[in-house]
């Protein structure tokens, strides 16, 4: 429970105990006590004199200190919880706004997103935080996707236009380290449920050998660790004879993220 919590949870308390101090002003003095008689039930007041019975024509005398001893009763656990609450509030005063700052922080925010921040937010931060994209070949940067972006290609286009439209999470071309061998993915996901990565390479020119050898290499280092095709390496491919379809694409964003 968060401190204000605690305050005005507090301040709910004594508004209560005002009231019942008022109330109490105008009970009748003594303490009603019930006691079983056969299959009946006798009244008696006790008082600092003593003892005395209380008939049951007197029925209006009794439910008023029933309810005295009613408020009675609701004032010692009012009492106790206002306690307990200003007990609580000592203790953690001092640590208040320490899990606050942690949260904030950008190092930790990354390492307990997914125990810390409800998933949309999340992966809303993830997407518009700033990351290291690749800044090789910049020219062939001649292709304008959403938001602003440039990318290389007509179908990576594809790619990122039906990402964006169905509000799946991405980044395009985002440094990654594979046994120390730097590569820049296409695509990193996020899947818009769990949170889990995904990465989504297209390899656009495999009638070519040099290409398709070096497409090989790729699809290997992401197998070694960890990455593999059809669980969460997306991997599509296209020759001039061939190209890459939107139909393609919505096919795999659906049965990947949608279902």
């Amino acid at each position: 429970m968060k401190c204000e919590e605690v305050r005005k949870r507090m301040h709910q308390i004594n508004v209560e105990l005002e009231k019942i101090s008022l109330m109490e002003i105008k009970f009748p003095k003594g303490e009603l006590i019930c006691t079983k008689n056969g299959t009946r039930y006798k009244w008696y007041v006790k008082d600092k004199e003593g003892t005395i019975y209380l008939p049951k024509s007197k029925r209006r005398m009794a439910e008023k200190l029933a309810y005295k001893k009613y408020i009675g009763c609701r004032r010692q656990e009012l009492e106790c919880e206002l306690s307990a609450c200003s007990v609580y509030l000592q203790r953690v005063i001092s640590t208040e706004g320490k899990s606050d700052q942690m949260r904030l922080h950008p190092e930790y925010r990354k390492l307990l997103g997914k125990y810390c921040f409800p998933l949309d937010e999340e992966l809303r931060k993830w997407q518009s935080d700033r990351y290291e994209r690749c800044k090789k070949h910049e020219d062939a940067l001649v292709i304008k996707g959403t938001q602003g972006k440039m990318l290389r290609s007509k179908s990576e286009a594809i790619i990122d236009m039906m990402l964006y439209k169905n509000g799946i999470p991405f980044r395009y071309e985002e440094k990654l380290i594979l046994n120390g061998i730097t590569i820049y993915p296409d695509f990193v996901i996020r899947h818009p449920k769990t949170g889990e990565y995904y990465y989504w390479e297209h390899f656009g020119m495999m009638d070519e050998e040099e290409y398709r050898n070096h497409a090989c290499e790729k699809i290997k280092l992401y197998c070694d660790n960890g990455i593999i095709p059809s669980i969460n390496l997306i991997a599509t491919y296209e020759t001039k004879d061939h190209p890459l379809s939107i139909e393609q694409v919505e096919k795999i964003i659906t049965e990947y993220f949608l279902v």
